[in-house]
């Protein structure tokens, strides 16, 4: 179970409210000041909580103790380098500022080490940075995830002029990441805020299945019709679950013999389909139906589509993205007292689950006329076996033991 951080960025998101949140969730001002306070340039950092919109935050406030002229990238990069922060929080923090350097150097043509990046060159930039990738450490966040990202519309004054928002940087930083513009007029996406997280959070979407521990609120300067904040979520992830993202293709058919399904479903397995199942249904009138439902890996999206409108006579399809939970498993070889059958093995916590390969028992049962229980039984019954010799090992390390031969490559 390792610490989990949700980004909810229903305002937007920005260095300092990034940074307030995560203080909000417990860290003792005090000791953060006193470490932050090892940035080699001199600062001032005031944090205190704030009312928005009748939410309770953490604000943030950085100021330069001197007047200081716009810096250019590599003399940030400087800067971080003679930190004395962890080499991992000193290479990170390096990789989000080269990320904004090159960003700002695409759109204005110009060298990336040389580029002066104005509204995010000060001291408030390198706090927020390494002060996000701190704060993480000390709460031992292993993971990132976020919602997508709202912008804001409108115009914006910047060193640059007046651009609109989202401004040219914060676009770039976002490119592939789910991006709405949403109801405020304002700057709610910052290109600092949209460096750290398309930097740190390992996917965009809703809050996944955790235990919430913690919730922080981080506050924005502004005040829109929206409370301005950040809201983080922290909680545990079940360290045996993994996941992934398919989408799920449905349709609705009254009007096509049944015997086509058997066909189209063997088409779409073979087409790398995860899952295909009917469900029958009643429609308008009652007219008998039956719901055709397809769980595909995304990237086969176009294919699964095409076959669907060639082998049926539906005229479209519905489709929705799906989040899928499952626990580890590998391929096993069960021997039974009639032959091997295949079957997966997975595990969650001590529990070990066997799922003999039906087909493989099938086939035992006919040959041998025996009972196609008594086979699958059976192939549960060794795979336990199996299961509790390997107990000793660590969690996925297979048994080489049984290998007569010298090629281990199987194991993993």
């Amino acid at each position: 179970m390792g610490n989990f951080l949700y980004l909810d960025c229903f305002s937007g998101v920005s260095g300092d409210m990034f940074l307030g949140s995560l203080l909000d969730l417990g860290i003792p001002s005090s000791l953060f000041i006193s470490e932050i306070k090892k940035i080699p340039i001199p600062f001032e950092i005031e944090i205190k909580k704030v009312q928005k919109q009748n939410i309770s935050a953490t604000q943030v406030k950085i100021r330069e103790e001197k007047h200081h002229h716009h810096r250019p990238a590599r003399e940030l990069i400087r800067i971080i380098q003679e930190s004395p922060f962890p080499p991992s929080t000193k290479e990170k923090a390096q990789e989000i500022v080269w990320k904004i350097a090159e960003v700002e150097a695409k759109i204005h043509g110009a060298d990336p080490q040389e580029i002066y990046l104005h509204e995010v060159g000060g001291a408030d930039t390198l706090v927020d940075i390494i002060g996000v990738l701190m704060a993480l450490h000390m709460l031992g966040i292993e993971e990132i995830r976020s919602s997508p990202i709202p912008t804001g519309y409108g115009w914006v004054e910047t060193a640059h002029g007046r651009l609109p928002i989202p401004a040219p940087a914060t676009l770039e930083l976002l490119r592939g990441i789910p991006t709405y513009s949403g109801e405020v007029e304002g700057e709610l996406t910052t290109p600092t805020g949209a460096a750290l997280v398309s930097s740190l959070s390992k996917s965009f979407g809703g809050l996944p299945f955790c235990q919430i521990e913690k919730v922080g609120y981080g506050a924005g300067e502004k005040d829109y019709p929206l409370p301005n904040v950040l809201r983080t979520i922290m909680g545990k992830k079940d360290s045996y679950l993994r996941e992934e993202k398919n989408l799920m293709i449905e349709t609705n058919i009254d009007d096509m013999s049944p015997q086509v399904v058997e066909y189209l479903t063997e088409k779409l397995f073979q087409a790398g389909a995860l899952d295909v199942f009917v469900t029958p249904i009643f429609m308008k009138k009652q007219r008998p139906a039956f719901q055709l439902s397809v769980i595909t890996p995304i990237s086969l999206k176009g294919k699964m589509e095409e076959i669907i409108l060639k082998e049926t006579t539906t005229l479209g399809v519905r489709e929705y993205q799906v989040d899928k939970y499952f626990l580890p498993r590998r391929e096993i070889e069960i021997p039974t007292t009639w032959g091997k059958v295949r079957g997966k093995l997975s595990y969650w916590g001590e529990m070990v689950k066997i799922t003999p390969e039906y087909e493989d028992c099938k086939k035992i049962a006919a040959r041998k006329n025996i009972p196609l229980l008594q086979v699958i039984q059976e192939a549960q019954r060794e795979g336990e076996r199996i299961a509790e010799e390997e107990k000793s090992f660590p969690l996925g390390v297979q048994k080489c033991s049984e290998n007569k031969s010298n090629d281990h490559s199987g194991c993993s």
